[in-house]
């Protein structure tokens, strides 16, 4: 299946449009906020973004996109080209998303709808304004966060080490699909797909993705070949930065380990294939004390070398429909 026949089923043609605007972005500005392009892939796992009314572009003359859309479920997503980046452009690609969401819950006969956006900081946790703005226009902050990671990968990436039994291996194809998935939802559950069919269907759209490669789509397997972590790393030739996307363990295989080997074992695939850094986020619930599985990632992230570059906040506000 050639590339235009996979964004047919995945993402559609604004799919293909939208890698190519990102890489040119992460080109202009590498430090900004940008999403990979495995991140854009692995946001149209479900077919929520095949329909291209959830993608709006704004051209320059030219023909060069210069601010991209996007209404991934109720989020909003705002990208704007590094040379034409103002807060009128913000607004402009903001309204329309909020436009998006509002007709989408009229067409469901919603008498709400809710929106959720994200303002994101360096590391010193000083914003960029945007939590300012978004709180003077009533919305909440989320106690949940995201820590956004980068580690270069200029030297030699030490050797994973498994337990005993254990291997590390890419997946065999489709053939292994249904296998991958069950990993992929336990790994997740409640937060990922509610179902093991639901699960594999959204590991075989993730298979059809342009940039997919199952030779970096890897799992380690107990002794009795039972998956036990797995994580797919993207690469972005252009910008040479790769992305882990997603990492997960199953519950009973946790705190041995096996995920900083599994990830040791994507850095250096990811520096075969000419990869200078690597990127990955980790989902943390805010108040630690409340749940430890998922702040472990941080301990596992800054083990294996990589380095915090922002946190990023959720907004969140719910509003009344109008005519």
């Amino acid at each position: 299946m050639n590339t235009a026949q996979k964004l047919a089923r995945n993402g559609g043609p604004a799919l293909l449009e939208a890698m190519k605007f990102v890489t040119i972005c992460r080109s202009r500005d590498p430090q900004a906020d940008y999403p990979h392009i495995g991140d854009l892939q692995w946001w149209c796992r479900d077919g929520s973004l095949d329909d291209q009314q959830n993608w709006h572009f704004w051209y320059q003359e030219n023909g060069e996109a210069l601010a991209l859309g996007i209404v991934n479920g109720n989020e909003i997503v705002c990208l704007l080209h590094p040379d034409f980046r103002t807060h009128e452009r913000y607004l402009m690609v903001r309204q329309w998303g909020v436009q998006r969401i509002k007709e989408r819950a009229l067409e469901q006969g919603e008498n709400q709808y809710e929106i959720w956006e994200q303002a994101w900081g360096l590391a010193s946790d000083d914003d960029l304004g945007m939590a300012s703005f978004l709180e003077h226009e009533g919305y909440e902050r989320q106690e949940k966060y995201y820590h956004c990671y980068r580690r270069p990968l200029i030297e030699p990436v030490p050797a994973p080490v498994l337990p005993a039994g254990f291997t590390l291996r890419p997946i065999a194809g489709e053939a292994e699909a249904e296998m991958r998935a069950a990993l992929q939802r336990d790994a997740f559950f409640p937060r990922g797909s509610k179902t093991y069919k639901e699960a594999t269907l959204r590991q075989l759209a993730v298979m059809q993705m342009p940039q997919y490669d199952p030779q970096l789509d890897l799992m380690i397997l107990a002794p009795d070949g039972t998956p036990a972590a797995g994580c797919i790393c993207w690469v972005d030739p252009v910008n040479r930065v790769g992305l882990f996307e997603p990492v997960g363990t199953r519950p009973q295989f946790r705190r041995q380990g096996l995920a900083t080997a599994l990830m040791l074992g994507g850095l250096q695939r990811l520096r075969e294939r000419g990869m200078q850094a690597a990127l990955v986020t980790g989902e943390h619930p805010g108040k630690e004390e409340k749940n430890t599985e998922f702040t472990s990632s941080r301990f596992i992230y800054e083990a294996v070398g990589f380095q915090l570059l922002c946190r990023v906040y959720m907004y969140h506000k719910v509003f009344a429909m109008t005519a």
